[in-house]
């Protein structure tokens, strides 16, 4: 019997990407049920804004549960250096909701504007930050800012790991519950024409599977799943910082877009599993 070199070699990189990614997810499980002195810490801390030397709308970059801004040091130094003026939030879910986390955005990007003296934003959010962006999106002055609205691994259909913790998590129980699937916030995107929405999802997210990260299809909505990706490492991701760099760069342009319901972001990122379901 032949050996398909090529094949193993595939089934290792795979088996190496999901070991990966489940040590990172064990990983950020324990931070999460520890996370409650840092979360008290990162409350209020967020980044200074870096400004870049491109006539752009800055751009704010919102993580996820249990997370802070250091999550985004490689995307904010990517997007810097590309001559974009960018901001890290830093913000508490403990005993929140996302109602509250997105009114909280929309004063964090109240300041941002008045600071960088602009009328609009770009915003690229990470996770749960996705959840609370198209919250804001529909129920705050987000509205009228945001112009283009780049989520990763945000569980848009919800996620069934949220089952895995209790509703009476310390902290956390309330916010996680509301990410159940079936208990989403699903936006309707015919009323934001426009926003330029991307949804990002990692092949290998074992936290938010890559079906649960997609947006409901619309003409502004372009869903993408990018291959030997988990759910940690969507902020600093090759592929990604490229997809989020070309749709900042096209909202630049003025031009309207709209786009074929999943189509991917080009030819390199196209494979066979690189739809959403």
């Amino acid at each position: 019997m032949r050996l398909d070199v090529g094949s193993v070699n595939r089934s290792v990189r795979r088996a190496g990407s999901v070991m990966i990614e489940a040590r990172s997810g064990a990983s950020a499980a324990a931070k999460l049920l520890r996370g409650q002195r840092r979360e008290r810490r990162a409350a209020g801390r967020s980044g200074e804004v870096r400004r870049g030397n491109l006539p752009q709308p800055p751009v704010m970059l919102v993580h996820g549960l249990g997370a802070d801004r250091s999550c985004f040091s490689v995307m904010e130094e990517y997007l810097h250096d590309a001559g974009y003026t960018v901001y890290s939030v830093s913000y508490s879910c403990l005993g929140s909701d996302i109602h509250a986390c997105a009114r909280n955005l929309e004063r964090e990007a109240a300041w941002l504007l008045e600071h960088t003296e602009s009328e609009s934003l770009h915003v690229v959010a990470h996770s749960l930050g996705g959840v609370v962006l198209r919250c804001a999106s529909m129920h705050t002055r987000m509205r009228d800012w945001l112009t283009v609205g780049i989520t990763l691994g945000s569980p848009h259909l919800g996620t069934p790991t949220a089952h895995l913790a209790p509703a009476g998590l310390p902290g956390f129980g309330r916010i996680v519950s509301q990410l159940r699937p079936g208990v989403h916030l699903m936006t309707d995107f015919d009323d934001l024409p426009g926003v330029r929405w991307v949804a990002i999802a990692g092949a290998s997210d074992l936290v938010v599977p890559p079906r649960y990260a997609c947006l409901p299809r619309a003409d502004n909505v372009r869903n993408v799943v990018v291959p030997r990706c988990g759910h940690l490492t969507l902020t600093h991701h090759r592929q990604c910082l490229d997809i989020i760099l070309e749709e900042l760069e096209a909202a630049g342009e003025m031009a309207p877009t709209t786009y074929a319901a999943d189509e991917p972001a080009t030819s390199v990122f196209s494979h066979p599993g690189s739809q959403c379901a």
